[in-house]
């Protein structure tokens, strides 16, 4: 059993606070602060400014700010990434958050200024700050060229950290077919298909996704191994010949009746040897958090769906077992609040 949190003053202050904290966070990484003190740690805040293009006082701003939150170490008037900013805030760096910020930023903070509304109504009122047709932003990314990217690359930063733990967290090479359902621009497929040689990976999503998955399966030499199909698995049947189906932060979206109607759905159109995965940031299983997962949830609720969160492990266990799959298997050990699910039908 969990233990939940209680917050300090100094808590209480960022999170009362907090969209002053993320915007120097923001601008820092805009401004490629952490980039700089990657390069040459130990700048002074006049080189630092010079860097920036920023004048004394607002630098001066900036950097006390981010001093204060922990992003960056002052010392003897020199300046050094903290740990985790080395990790996550360097562009070039393999962990780089950088790109999930640009949607939190663009699409988060924006619409989560209409997630007491969103409360109140049980719906995605933050939805209206994207005009467009269609009930979710998914849909309404579409007419949204210059957002979708914006999307696609936080999606494809969270891919690539995730797919790291995906490859092997779980033998694939048992399969033959796995479907990537709402595969993104494909880097999940990408990577699966390099480590297990012999597996076929199909992209399943919409038609401007499925332009951008095309494009980077073709650059990396797998078009003869990793497909792509247009459609809406919530509606459409799944590709046939296929004897696994992947969730990669997906079921998320949704609430958990949607998602216990596609397990079932799934379970029709597997074979008898067939499986679902399911893998994504999990809560705790009596609703204390973790943080992470406690954050993201707002967004499904006030943007993404009106329905969807980060739902806890036995949400997603019972589902499973209902929709008909005879046994579940845990993934355990996975960082960040992560969890992977194996169902298999027999």
């Amino acid at each position: 059993m969990s233990q939940a949190r209680e917050i300090d003053m100094d808590g209480f202050l960022l999170v009362a606070q907090g969209h002053s904290a993320f915007q120097l966070l923001w601008s820092g990484v805009q401004l490629g602060l952490f980039d700089a003190l990657s390069r040459h740690p130990g700048s002074t805040a006049e080189q630092l400014g010079e860097t920036m293009q920023l004048q004394p006082y607002p630098c001066r701003v900036l950097l006390i700010g981010l001093a204060a939150l922990g992003l960056i170490v002052k010392a003897d008037e020199r300046f050094h990434n903290s740990a985790v900013a080395e990790k996550v805030l360097v562009r070039d760096k393999p962990d780089s958050m950088a790109p999930v910020l640009g949607w939190q930023a663009d699409i988060v903070y924006p619409g989560l200024q209409d997630f007491l509304p969103s409360l109140r109504a049980g719906r995605n009122l933050g939805l209206s700050r994207f005009p467009g047709s269609g009930e979710t932003l998914y849909e309404r990314l579409v007419s949204h060229p210059e957002l979708e990217q914006v999307f696609q690359d936080a999606m494809s930063a969270l891919s690539r950290q995730a797919n790291r733990l995906i490859v092997d967290a779980f033998d694939f090479g048992s399969f033959a077919h796995v479907v990537d359902a709402g595969g993104g621009d494909g880097t999940n497929a990408i990577a699966l298909a390099r480590r297990y040689p012999s597996l076929r990976v199909t992209v399943y999503d919409s038609e401007s996704v499925c332009q951008i998955a095309s494009e980077k399966i073709a650059a990396a030499g797998l078009a003869d191994r990793v497909f792509t199909c247009v459609g809406n698995f919530l509606q459409d049947p799944f590709p046939a010949g296929v004897d696994a189906i992947l969730f990669c932060h997906i079921l998320t979206i949704w609430s958990m009746e949607r998602n216990l109607d596609l397990l079932r759905k799934c379970w029709r159109s597997l074979p008898a040897t067939g499986a679902v995965v399911v893998f994504n940031m999990m809560g705790n299983d009596d609703d204390t958090g973790p943080i992470g997962t406690a954050l993201g949830s707002p967004y499904f609720l006030a943007i993404a769906t009106g329905e969807g969160m980060l739902h806890a492990r036995k949400d997603y266990q019972q589902a499973m077992l209902e929709a008909g799959f005879t046994r579940v298997a845990e993934v355990g050990g996975l960082p960040l609040n992560h969890g992977m699910l194996v169902a298999h039908k027999n």
